[in-house]
């Protein structure tokens, strides 16, 4: 299955429609689906190893997918494979 983290930050004004857009799709389509803030140690460790600088960021199956808000259409592809 499909796994999908979306890296975040409480104050960033762009991922809560990161968030939106992902928690709309996981009612669609199956995939397993888990956000996590940068600030926490989970966070911390991705930041780490994927080198990510800014939020939101999209890793599937341990890849960075997306840095900011992707388009519905380019999430349905990720997701799916």
């Amino acid at each position: 299955m499909v796994k999908v983290q979306l890296v975040y930050t409480k104050m960033c004004p762009h991922c809560p429609p990161a968030k939106e857009l992902f928690r709309e799709l996981k009612k669609q389509y199956k995939f397993d689906y888990k956000e996590i803030d940068v600030v926490t140690p989970e966070g911390q460790k991705l930041v780490i190893k994927h080198s990510i600088m800014s939020v939101p960021t999209v890793v599937i199956n341990d890849t960075v997918a997306f840095v900011g808000v992707p388009s519905k259409e380019k999430a349905i592809q990720a997701i799916k494979g």
